[in-house]
């Protein structure tokens, strides 16, 4: 019935531990209470406490037993002790049967508590012995999360040096953009040393350098074919070390050729342009250098090139008068100039033409760098709001920008007037000092008017009604 429970089924002490527990039991028995042989008067009855003890300690044979001898010794007891006409009184029974019945229940109860203890411990030692696997496991799941966060932290790395990059690239100043090229592209091959030479009279001078040390003596201007640069720049190619070994140069005369650098490509007038220099990696780790950072860095040089192309083109706007910077609009001089000419045009060919002059009301008590950014946001908004044919530029103080809407008669250009209105209602800029607010005057070619200082100063009076109305 019952199956033997490991760590708790060595009971052998019990039998000879309930005889001397009892032997003593009656020797107190003898020496304290000789009128009470037996304990039969006493209550509770000292029997229980053998019961307990050995029904708590060993389990079911040990409480059985307990119980066995308490109920004989009852009996025994109250053979010779007691009246005899007791024995025919069923209540008689029900304390040695009680002595029974408990000490088993109370071994039963033990045997099952001890065998949900060596269940629990069996399930223990089994957990234990699966604990060192899983902590393995977990070691290596942590080793493996680590080296997941290095290369979520690197590509992060990468993103956020490509994107400050991009934003460095985009500067129109020549003498800031070399720099940026350079520490861009170092920055992102992970390069030590890099640097870049300029074409010249002959030959490459150096423009910029990243990473060299004062000490270090680097050539500050090389012959038109000299070495990896001016292979690179005379080849229009990007020219690495393996060319030259793979060229079959001698052990001798390679540590003079290659020594202005490991890797260097072409920097152009744009991605298909002239080329006007050379960028040169000098140091890197060894395992960067491969056929991927190869690939890279073309990539990065197209980039820089069409940014050298952009930044050229900005220089040249800005030499001719043709753009303002500040604003990305074209400058006021443009537009006269191009307005002059639109007007002779429509003149010869009754072309429809119209003018616009902007005005925004309340400007004046902004702070400046909040005039400046109302400024940048209407200037964009003009642009992005007119055709790709018409010209957005700055006009003068009081009103400034000015439009001219090419080949659009008063009713498109009063149309493409409420346009850029509803736009910038819709934009509701709001400043500290004031609430800023657009006004736009039209003007447009007919043979009644016909000229163009006309024409603008009926866009101006437009312009002075609308305050009025508005």
């Amino acid at each position: 019935m019952f199956k033997r429970v490991p760590g708790w089924s060595n009971i052998r002490p019990a039998f000879y531990e309930i005889p001397i527990f009892y032997a003593l039991l009656l020797l107190i028995n003898r020496q304290f209470l000789p009128d009470s042989p037996g304990f039969i008067e006493v209550e509770p009855h000292p029997y229980w406490l053998g019961i307990l003890i050995f029904g708590f300690r060993y389990g079911i044979a040990a409480g059985l037993s307990a119980g066995l001898i308490s109920s004989l010794l009852y009996f025994y007891f109250s053979w010779f002790y007691i009246e005899r006409y007791l024995f025919y009184d069923a209540s008689f029974y029900a304390l040695p049967s009680w002595f029974i019945i408990i000490g088993t229940l109370i071994g039963i109860g033990v045997y099952k508590y001890q065998e949900r203890i060596a269940q629990l411990t069996q399930e223990k030692e089994v957990l234990v012995r699966n604990e060192t696997p899983l902590r393995d496991e977990i070691k290596t799941l942590q080793e493996i999360n680590r080296g997941l966060e290095k290369k979520v932290v690197t590509q992060m790395t990468s993103l956020v040096t490509l994107y400050q990059g991009a934003q460095q690239l985009e500067t129109p100043n020549l003498e800031s953009l070399y720099p940026a090229i350079l520490q861009f592209i170092a920055r992102t091959l992970e390069a030590e040393e890099a640097s870049i030479y300029l074409r010249a009279a002959d030959g490459w001078q150096l423009k910029e350098s990243y990473g060299w040390k004062e000490y270090q003596q680097r050539s500050k201007w090389l012959k038109g074919n000299e070495g990896i640069i001016g292979m690179a720049g005379a080849k229009n190619k990007i020219v690495s070390v393996r060319d030259f070994i793979n060229k079959g140069v001698t052990p001798r005369e390679l540590p003079e050729l290659v020594g202005d650098c490991i890797v260097a490509g072409p920097l152009r007038m744009g991605e298909k342009g002239e080329i006007i220099g050379v960028l040169a990696i000098q140091k890197m780790p060894f395992l960067k250098f491969n056929s991927a950072t190869v690939n890279l860095l073309s990539f990065l040089l197209s980039w820089a090139s069409r940014s050298i192309e952009h930044a050229h083109y900005i220089k040249d706007l800005k030499t001719k008068d043709i753009l303002d910077p500040q604003y990305g609009v074209y400058a006021t001089r443009y537009f006269m100039s191009r307005a002059t000419e639109e007007v002779s045009r429509s003149q010869t060919y009754y072309l429809p033409l119209s003018f616009g002059l902007v005005r925004i009301h309340n400007m004046e008590s902004c702070a400046p760098e909040q005039k400046e950014k109302l400024l940048l946001i209407v200037g964009q908004l003009l642009k992005d709001s007119c055709r790709d044919i018409d010209v957005v530029a700055r006009y003068d103080e009081a009103v400034p920008f000015a439009i001219i809407f090419m080949t659009a008669s008063r009713n498109q250009a009063v149309e493409m007037k409420h346009r850029i209105l509803n736009t910038f209602a819709k934009l509701e800029l709001k400043f500290a000092q004031a609430t800023p607010h657009l006004n736009i005057g039209i003007a447009s070619f007919s043979p009644q008017n016909k000229h163009l200082d006309s024409l603008l100063m009926e866009a101006r009076n437009d312009l002075e009604q609308e305050k009025k109305c508005g």
